[in-house]
């Protein structure tokens, strides 16, 4: 289920992308450049100048946007690129309640308040909206905690460092000085004070959950308040196709056996699928809906229900499909009800003639695309054909805006996790045709028509969640704790996990009789490579590699006959060794986006995806006062 959750999200949100004005090769904008001067130093000063002229923005050319965007010394990529800081990474800062602390950076020769916020999360790795979660909070609400997350814009951040004496002295106390650090833009620097009072006026998202309506500085969407799926209306609040529709529908269809693969039920969207917004955190920087998926059948009660969240940048949509305790226990429940599934998940586009679409998994040069026509090109049939997309997916709409969704499943074609999807068939779903018409359609014809298709279930897949073994995991909150009690149950003549033996082993034995798996270091390397494709929070990626590499080369001597129970209590032992808390590992999620540039750049998808893999990075340090020291 992970697959189409996060592909029907991402997929619709390209269609919030109709964010800028022109075509690149076309239109060239009615905005005087007098006019644009004027902003651009008004932009320069304080990114609340966007809010105060959007507008203006409406007439905006290709040319200005991208002297804009260079003209604050950013990418077409950093422009757009959301900084997040953990609660962990800014102890001195740790239980201060949240209304104290803000964000500001020296703009305009001034230290200025700069648009930020602060989330908080649930144990399972959820925001955390207040009478919402089904889980507890992480931490005490309302401070900031290991886990809360400081959000602000890249773009935002000043070029300058802040000197009391050149800028003036700032109300209240500096608490840190962090630094931005690109690998194609300069440094940047923000703030984080305690006790101002000064707020940015700068929004650049607002949502309300009653009217089932979202926008952001760039683009406007409504949709049913009761299920997400249902989309209304999507438009650009931009250029010359500002307030003009784009979308046209989304439909999922789950074709299954329910505990018999000859009483088969068809689940569809609108009668089955809802996912039901419950509530969202509107901040300046995102909006971060809770979302509950509901699946039922007649008059069955609800077979599977389970809260998941999508963040809505300015730019961007993130998905994070989280790999937790609670997730796996009713991904499982839900498992047991399904025989032979057949799943298809599409959305149609609408006004998209001169589209250009390729996958990384074919792409070799830029003729290697797909041209939105009303007709499937053998190009096109390539792309119809294909099994898995690769890292990323790209859409230049014609229209000034482009479409760049960066795949973070840890499921690559050939890769170690691949190997236990046998039994499932995958593949991606494209159409080009004007005559390709679907019942649910409000504008006949595939113009294009994006998703994917997949049929049966991963057998291994199923049986290691059967042979999970029969512990209590009723008081565990954490992935660390569950590792932590797994390894507890082992000893040397017997394992919980001889079953989960049992299953991998014989997917891990065949890669080894085939010589995928010559030697533990490269099993090691083989699973570190798909697991690295996922953010676990608690520990450092190097820290859980390093741990889970090392604790494979000591236990392990043939690739294909892993006692896993064995590796555990080898990782718990190495992080007790090496003063590691391993409780604390909570979680992994999959933050599969969408990002919605104007454009990717002189150096195509592949330049747009190393700086997806290479985004700003930050340094927390102390912030010395030139005339006090260290404050």
């Amino acid at each position: 289920m992970r697959y189409w959750r996060a592909a029907w999200l991402l997929v619709l949100s390209g269609l919030l992308s109709q964010t800028h004005a022109s075509s690149r090769e076309g239109w060239e904008g009615t905005l005087p450049e007098r006019f644009f001067e004027t902003f651009m130093q008004f932009y320069r000063d304080d990114p609340s100048a966007l809010a105060r002229y959007p507008g203006g923005l409406r007439n905006i050319s290709a040319d200005q946007l991208h002297r804009a965007i260079i003209g604050l010394d950013t990418t077409h990529f950093t422009y757009l690129y959301p900084m997040t800081i953990r609660g962990h990474e800014l102890p001195q800062v740790n239980s201060t309640p949240i209304r104290r602390l803000s964000l500001m950076a020296v703009r305009g020769g001034k230290l200025i308040p700069i648009p930020f916020q602060i989330d908080e999360f649930d144990r399972t790795g959820l925001i955390w909206i207040p009478g919402a979660n089904k889980a507890p909070a992480e931490g005490k609400p309302d401070f900031f905690d290991d886990f809360d997350e400081l959000v602000f814009m890249f773009r935002d951040g000043g070029r300058e460092t802040y000197d009391p004496i050149k800028h003036g002295r700032a109300d209240g106390r500096v608490l840190h000085e962090i630094r931005l650090d690109s690998p194609r833009n300069d440094p940047r620097y923000v703030y984080l004070m305690l006790d101002n009072s000064l707020r940015s006026e700068a929004d650049y998202v607002q949502a309300d959950l009653d009217a089932g309506r979202l926008e952001t500085t760039v683009l406007e969407m409504t949709y049913d308040p009761k299920n997400l799926i249902d989309i209304e209306h999507i438009a650009s609040k931009v250029g010359p196709h500002h307030g003009v529709n784009v979308f046209d529908s989304m439909y999922i269809d789950i074709s299954t056996g329910i505990l018999n693969q000859n009483l088969r039920v068809s689940l569809e969207s609108g009668k089955n699928i809802r996912a039901v917004p419950i509530a969202v955190k509107d901040g300046p920087i995102r909006a971060s809906y809770l979302v509950r998926t509901r699946i039922w059948y007649m008059y069955l009660p609800t077979f599977f229900n389970q809260q998941f969240g999508i963040h809505f940048y300015e730019q961007g949509i993130v998905v994070p499909s989280r790999f937790a305790i609670e997730g796996m226990r009713t991904l499982r429940y839900f498992l047991m009800f399904l025989r032979e599934p057949r799943i298809e998940f599409s959305v149609d586009f609408h006004n998209l003639d001169g589209a250009r679409v390729t996958y990384d998994s074919v792409f070799n040069s830029d003729e290697d695309r797909g041209i939105v026509d009303g007709k499937m090109s053998p190009f096109e049939q390539r792309l119809a054909s294909t099994r898995l997309p690769g890292d990323w997916l790209h859409m230049d709409s014609n229209l000034g805006w482009e479409m760049f969704f960066a795949n973070h499943l840890p499921v690559v074609e050939g890769g170690l996790f691949d190997s236990f999807l046998d039994g499932m068939a995958l593949s991606m779903l494209y159409r080009d045709d004007t005559a390709a018409t679907l019942p649910h359609e409000r504008f006949p014809g595939a113009t294009p028509r994006f998703g994917f298709s997949s049929s049966g279930l991963p057998h291994y897949v199923i049986n290691l969640l059967g042979a999970m073994p029969k512990l209590d995991f009723s008081k565990v909150d954490t992935l660390g704790e569950a590792i932590i009690m797994l390894a507890d149950s082992e000893t040397e003549s017997s394992s919980k996990l001889e079953k989960y033996d049992e299953v991998a082993n014989e997917v891990l034995g065949k890669l080894r009789d085939a010589g995928k798996l010559s030697s533990p270091a490269q099993l090691a390397d083989a699973f570190i490579a798909d697991m690295d494709r996922m953010r676990f929070t608690g520990l450092p990626r190097d820290v859980l590699s390093s741990l889970i590499r090392d604790a494979i080369l000591d236990v392990v001597t043939d690739p294909g006959e892993v006692r896993h129970g064995k590796v555990l209590a080898r990782m718990v032992s190495l992080a007790a060794e090496r003063n590691i808390d391993l409780a604390a590992l909570r979680y992994g999620s999959m933050d599969n986006t969408l990002w919605l540039p104007d454009w990717v750049g002189e150096g195509g998808p592949r330049d747009f995806h190393w700086q997806v893999k290479n985004p700003p990075g930050h340094v927390v340090r102390p912030w010395i006062d030139p005339q006090r020291g260290i404050n």
